[in-house]
């Protein structure tokens, strides 16, 4: 057309201040502005549209600006000026397109593997990968954007899943015993084609990216069913993510939820829940024991927890219930979560979609928790601000993120993309 992009191409891009009158933005300038982004200038939203893309209020409309307002990593400019690490600085702090930050955080993947394969020990192994997310997730923080976060920790899973499937995998073979055309990626067209099957396979997937909806979970009428089906046996959790500094320096629903998934994922990976979930077992069985021998143990216990809640403020859903310890109830309910734990710890992978199965369907059990939500918290390595929704949402999106990283594993990504989504 006549006003399409390549008529624009020759027409210079102006800025107008006060100070300066009108001036030529050249390129020289645009670099300068992009390095003062990435080092100089704190992180921000768009002021005019950040109250309706909130984590807890977003319309269609102004989602959809937010969207078309994303920076390209990908530009010629971006790519000859700025680090990776400037690159994922202003992709957590100021946003940027699926594909372009997906193909940043692959092309860390790749030089990571390049490293592992002369590393002398596992110890030696590279990190360039989840230093890049730290460092957005850092920026994400900072702008208080929880779209940016979430999209930052779900293309880390998809990224992790396929270093690992790499990592482990070697390339096919033709008869002659040479590779094959898509898995020799010293050829033009070996990398043509994977970059094609890349390219079409993160299209579909990040339809979701931006949707704030996670996969079912139990504790919804169909959420089992629709596990059920979309259960594949994933990968283990990817490598973990250092959030505990992030997780201290915001109360942002949004972003808690991110970081808390961040932890979730890493508690799992380093096997820190499987060894937490046995001991709140044994802790939780001592005290139903001393609780039934003696009402005054539980008043004291019930003193205490009131305590517990005015000076550290931990995040309860209401205050502890009286008559609950005076009554069986609080015996009742924290002997059935030792059951569940007990059960769960039988039959469950703790690196697995199962284990967060589990413990979603403990989370929508509880009305009042007080010492249980204590240990969840404790078995999750997440802080006293977690209250039982903050937990939930962050069991969500970890199960999302590894739902994910065990479609891109098989090789189907988002086969069923209807179901995870709605």
């Amino acid at each position: 057309s006549i006003f399409g992009r390549n008529m624009t191409k020759g027409i210079p891009l102006l800025y107008i201040t006060p100070e300066n009158g009108v001036r030529v933005f050249t390129e020289c300038l645009q670099s300068q502005v992009l390095k003062t982004m990435a080092w100089d200038l704190n992180p921000f939203q768009n002021p005019s549209i950040a109250h309706k893309t909130s984590f807890d209020n977003t319309s269609e409309p102004h989602l959809q600006q937010k969207l078309e307002e994303l920076l390209d990593l990908e530009d010629d400019s971006m790519k000859q000026n700025l680090t990776p690490e400037e690159m994922a600085r202003i992709a957590g702090g100021f946003g940027a397109t699926d594909d372009s930050v997906a193909q940043l955080l692959n092309d860390a993947m790749q030089k990571d593997l390049m490293t592992d394969k002369g590393a002398d020990s596992p110890d030696d192994a590279a990190h360039s990968l989840q230093d890049l997310v730290n460092e957005g997730l850092a920026f994400a923080l900072r702008a208080n954007d929880f779209h940016t976060s979430r999209q930052l920790l779900i293309l880390y899973s998809l990224v992790a899943a396929k270093k690992r499937r790499n990592s482990e995998s070697a390339p096919l073979l033709e008869s002659n015993g040479q590779p094959t055309t898509a898995a020799n990626n010293g050829t033009d067209s070996g990398r043509a084609a994977t970059r094609d099957r890349e390219s079409v396979a993160l299209q579909n997937t990040m339809k979701m990216v931006y949707t704030k909806k996670e996969i079912p979970t139990p504790g919804s009428d169909s959420s089992t069913d629709e596990l059920s089906k979309l259960y594949i046996p994933p990968p283990p959790p990817p490598p973990p993510l250092d959030t505990d500094r992030l997780r201290s320096a915001t109360n942002s629903d949004g972003l808690l939820a991110v970081l808390g998934a961040a932890q979730v994922l890493r508690a799992m990976q380093d096997g820190s829940a499987k060894r937490r979930v046995l001991e709140s077992i044994e802790s939780v069985e001592e005290w139903v024991e001393n609780g039934e021998q003696s009402v005054a143990f539980r008043v004291a216990s019930w003193r205490d927890q009131r305590a517990a809640q005015g000076d550290l403020k931990i995040a309860m859903e209401s205050d502890s219930n009286f008559m609950a310890f005076i009554s069986n109830k609080a015996i009742a309910n924290r002997k059935r979560f030792a059951e569940q734990l007990k059960a769960a710890s039988a039959v469950t992978d703790f690196d697995s979609l199962q284990f967060l199965q589990t413990i979603h369907s403990v989370l929508s059990q509880m009305n009042s928790p007080c010492l249980r939500l204590e240990l969840l918290q404790y078995i999750l390595g997440l802080d006293n601000r977690y209250s039982v929704a903050h937990v939930k949402r962050s069991v969500e999106l970890a199960a999302t993120c590894l739902n994910i990283s065990s479609e891109t594993e098989s090789g189907d990504v988002l086969a069923d993309e209807k179901a995870i989504t709605q």
